[in-house]
C-alpha cells in the first residue's frame, strides 16, 4: 500500500479560512454590541430656523429680508461631555546613602495641602526631626574600648543632612507648588533645623 502525502497547502488553507471565519465573527460581534458611555450630559438649547418674511418695495416686486438668527425655546438635546479622569501620582523619597551622608540633598516629595503648611509652618521642621532620629541607626558609629577597667563605649557621629522637600497640594497634583531646602544636624543633644 503507498501512503498519500498530504499537500502542505491544504492545511495553510484551513488555516486561512479559520482566520477568516475568527475575524467575521468579531466584527459581527463588535458591531452589535451597545457602548453605554458614563459621560455626562448637559442640556443646550436648540437654535430656531431662520425666519422669512415678504415686504412689497415700490415697484411691487416680492423681496424677501432675513432676520438675524435668534434662540427659539425648543426641546433640548442632551450633549456628552467627557469627564477628567485624574491619575495618583507616584511620590519617591531617597533613603540614606554614603552620597546622601557627603552633603548631597536628601529628596523628600510630600503631599501636604497650602493651607494647613500656612497655619502650622514648623510643620515640615518637625517632620525632618523625626526623619533624622529614624536614621541614626544608619549613622558612622565608633566602639571605644577601656581594657585596664573592662568597658567600652559606642558613639555615634551626627552628620549633618541636607534635604530637599517638594510639597504637593494632594495625590493629584503633577508639580509642587513649594520647593524648600534645610539643613538638620545635632549639636549637643539637640536638633537644629535650619
Amino acid at each position: 500500500m503507498s501512503k498519500r502525502k498530504s499537500s502542505p497547502i491544504m492545511p495553510i488553507f484551513f488555516l486561512k479560512l479559520s482566520l477568516f471565519f475568527c475575524f467575521a465573527f468579531l466584527m459581527v460581534a463588535c458591531n452589535e454590541v451597545e457602548i453605554k458611555s458614563n459621560l455626562h450630559h448637559i442640556v443646550t438649547p436648540e437654535v430656531s430656523e431662520v425666519p422669512t418674511h415678504q415686504i412689497l418695495n415700490d415697484t411691487g416686486l416680492k423681496l424677501q429680508t432675513v432676520k438675524p438668527i435668534s434662540l427659539k425655546e425648543a426641546p433640548s438635546k442632551k450633549v456628552a461631555i467627557a469627564q477628567i479622569k485624574k491619575q495618583e501620582q507616584i511620590r519617591q523619597s531617597e533613603g540614606l546613602s554614603d552620597v546622601k551622608l557627603n552633603g548631597e540633598p536628601i529628596l523628600l516629595q510630600e503631599e501636604i495641602a497650602e493651607n494647613i503648611l500656612v497655619n502650622n509652618p514648623d510643620t515640615i521642621k518637625q517632620y525632618l526631626k523625626q526623619i533624622y532620629l529614624g536614621q541614626s541607626r544608619n549613622f558612622p558609629r565608633s566602639i571605644a574600648d577601656d581594657f585596664e577597667h573592662g568597658v567600652s563605649r559606642e558613639y555615634i557621629s551626627y552628620p549633618i543632612l541636607n534635604f530637599r522637600v517638594e510639597l504637593f497640594e494632594d495625590a493629584y497634583a503633577k508639580k509642587p507648588y513649594r520647593i524648600l531646602g534645610y539643613t538638620v544636624k545635632k549639636e549637643n543633644d539637640l536638633l537644629i533645623v535650619e
